[in-house]
């Protein structure tokens, strides 16, 4: 376990169904936890919340499911399956019913919602909205939302889109269709500038800022590069052979490409868009994927093997991993509890003498009632107790906060701040991290009012989005 910070875990899911165990990553060996109920047999992930301990996922027959990492208890959120299952933050978990009701799943209750056509997608994003995707005649909708409000707040309608593929960080949504790429921002459904490419896209892939997208067309071995600042096709990076099939690092240092002809891998490098070699090794929804260190995780047969980035060298092999569902999480509620924790606080002034040093109470002694406790109005000297309870704390909000970037690069960050100024007030940097990922955001603000936000954020030029809070 690490030092300071939050540790390092690899949790293991039995792929058969079993108890859910956690590794002290990079030591793959080190069991460090083993929950006490046994899951049913888990086909996904869908996040992680740190703050409740808790992870949230789907098992093979399509019914959501939570793990408690504190207590190590496993519960089913619902007994119907359901489709489109998604969660951004580990903790609200989305779905759609058999009749095409939204419902959303969290420990405190469930909402639900029917939209006036089945959805096919759901975005659940950072700010708590959602996003449905939905067919329409000749075209596609999308509806944007805030649960729990029963009300769609936007409405965008598309061409017919293939598929649809959501930034990590939420502030745009895309769509391929025939032509290239089309596209609308999560903040008010308008649209974004489209980008054109040759062939029928494939597939695609954001980097976690969603600064570049990557492709695969039809018929092409290309892996092409879109810069969604300047909406134009940046680099091209040509593989050895076609691909079917992309995976983005969750920390935005490399992509994968499944090939199409053989059961193996191209690993890129985003930060020079340069081809690192080609590995061995299966593809499911878990595995092949990129370790927080930088490592490749490998699937061979029914064991996971670690690869060094740099010279593709084997490092590792972990028997019997591939009977796992792999899951990497940063949390370090596994640590030891410290004593002093559980020690009665003590203030000062306050008598510590222990209860045996002749202050003892004696269990047989009349209690008096709190009304003869309280002086009377009629006694001598003795002024009457104001009973009027105190006014409440005045209600203040925390402002509101303008977003024009959020970047994986600080230097990247740091320009784009510099070109961006309101009412003589320069946006500036602010880091955070979101699932693990150091995030670089260029904000404004906060502001007393959404209004004052919306009005800088205007005189801008730029894009932007508003969220309650401070930066």
């Amino acid at each position: 376990m690490s030092a300071g910070g939050a540790d390092r875990l690899l949790l293991r899911f039995a792929r058969a169904g079993g108890p859910v165990r956690a590794f002290a990553y990079p030591d793959v060996d080190s069991l460090v936890w083993t929950s006490r109920s046994t899951v049913p047999a888990v086909a996904r992930v869908l996040g992680f919340d740190s703050d409740a301990g808790s992870v949230a996922a789907i098992d093979t027959k399509g019914v959501p499911l939570r793990v408690d990492l504190r207590t190590g208890d496993v519960a089913r959120e619902t007994k119907a399956k359901l489709s489109y299952v998604a969660s951004q933050d580990g903790n609200a978990i989305y779905g759609v019913a058999i009749d095409g009701t939204i419902r959303r799943l969290t420990p405190e209750g469930e909402w639900r919602f029917k939209p006036p056509a089945v959805p096919r997608e759901l975005f659940p994003q950072s700010d708590g909205g959602l996003l449905v995707v939905a067919e329409a005649r000749n075209g596609t909708t999308v509806w944007r939302m805030h649960p729990p409000q029963e009300s769609l707040v936007d409405t965008a309608r598309l061409p017919l889109a293939q598929r649809a593929i959501g930034t990590p960080l939420g502030d745009r949504l895309y769509f391929t269709v025939d032509t290239g790429l089309i596209g609308v921002r999560a903040r008010d459904l308008a649209p974004v500038p489209s980008v054109r490419v040759p062939q029928r896209i494939r597939a695609a892939i954001t980097t976690p800022s969603g600064d570049r997208i990557y492709l695969l067309t039809a018929g092409s071995a290309d892996l092409i590069v879109v810069d969604r600042y300047a909406e134009e096709i940046a680099a091209r990076i040509t593989l050895p052979d076609t691909s079917r099939e992309l995976r983005m690092d969750p920390t935005g240092r490399f992509v994968l490409a499944r090939a199409a002809k053989q059961d193996s891998m191209w690993v890129v490098a985003v930060a020079t868009d340069s081809l690192i070699g080609r590995v061995a090794t299966g593809w499911r929804e878990d595995l092949p994927l990129v370790t927080p260190d930088g490592a490749l995780a490998l699937l061979r047969g029914n064991d996971v093997v670690l690869v060094d980035t740099e010279t593709l060298e084997t490092t590792r092999r972990v028997t019997g991993g591939g009977r796992d569902v792999w899951y990497f999480i940063e949390w370090n509620g596994f640590r030891p509890r410290s004593a002093s924790l559980d020690e009665p606080v003590q203030f000062e002034g306050m008598d510590t003498a222990p209860a045996d040093s002749g202050d003892t109470l004696d269990p047989f002694a009349v209690t008096p009632s709190p009304d003869s406790l309280t002086p009377r109005p009629d006694s001598v000297g003795v002024p009457p107790r104001d009973t009027t309870p105190p006014p409440p704390p005045p209600v203040t909000s925390p402002g509101f906060t303008v977003q024009f970037a959020a970047l994986r690069a600080e230097q990247a960050a740091i320009a784009a701040a510099s070109e961006i100024e309101a009412d003589g007030q320069r946006a500036h940097v602010v880091h955070t991290t979101q699932g693990g990922l150091d995030i670089w955001r260029v904000v404004l603000g906060p502001y007393p009012t959404r209004d004052a936000a919306e009005q800088a954020a205007r005189r801008t030029g730029r894009s932007y989005w508003i969220y309650e809070g401070r930066p």
